[in-house]
């Protein structure tokens, strides 16, 4: 009975994770079929904030699950985060602003020229917040593309999730990646390329699981 216990928890602890995942990798399977017409066409409507034109009209010839990362998973505190993503937003428009070189001049806008040391120099505030906000919200940061130009897109799912959370209480991510491999075109050309499967949830909002999309112009 001795050696059985260990090798039962063992087998528990496997159950638990093959559980854990499942619901997230169905959704992924959902999502792939619905490319590849082998779906029902609303599994596109997993996206997280809806789908887009392009991603209405994206498909695949087939596809297969290749390595998958190790899950992420955070609980934050939802006001810390919120004033980090603020403080991140105040700090680049600052820098857009200055780096656009414009300055008021009476009732007149002039242009002004902006070197590389001094652009340096003006964006290192906001490279500083986006550190801070890494490491403080690692996991949600990572959701956010923060540090990537996507992070600034208007049309950033992630964005408009956080700015319907609130402003209290705790919130808490989970992140599953795999690497999806695809052959393409007559001539079967291989590619891999990442889809994250995630779940966010606050007092306000659960978003259930749902697909990240990569956007239309960056697929990373």
């Amino acid at each position: 009975m001795s050696r059985l216990l260990p090798a039962l928890l063992l087998l528990s602890s496997i159950s638990a994770f093959a559980q854990d995942d499942s619901e997230p990798k169905k959704v992924a399977e959902t999502y792939l079929n619905a490319l590849t017409g082998t779906g029902d066409e609303a599994g596109k409507d997993l996206l997280l904030g809806g789908v887009t034109m392009n991603a209405q009209l994206f498909s695949l010839e087939n596809w297969k699950f290749g390595a998958k990362d190790p899950v992420k998973k955070e609980d934050g505190d939802l006001a810390h985060a919120v004033q980090m993503m603020n403080d991140l937003d105040k700090a680049g428009r600052t820098a857009l602003t200055k780096l656009m070189g414009v300055e008021a001049v009476g009732d007149d806008l002039k242009m002004t020229e902006v070197g590389q040391a001094e652009a340096t120099k003006l964006l290192a505030p906001t490279r500083e917040r986006v550190t801070a906000f890494q490491k403080s919200h690692a996991v949600l940061s990572y959701a956010l593309r923060t540090g990537k130009e996507v992070y600034w897109h208007p049309k950033n799912p992630m964005r408009a999730v956080l700015a319907k959370a609130g402003t209290q209480g705790k919130y808490s991510i989970e992140v599953h990646r795999w690497t999806i491999q695809t052959t393409e075109g007559p001539a079967k050309t291989p590619r891999e390329w990442p889809l994250r499967v995630i779940r966010f949830k606050s007092p306000k909002v659960d978003t259930g699981w749902k697909i990240l999309p990569a956007s239309d112009w960056n697929a990373e």
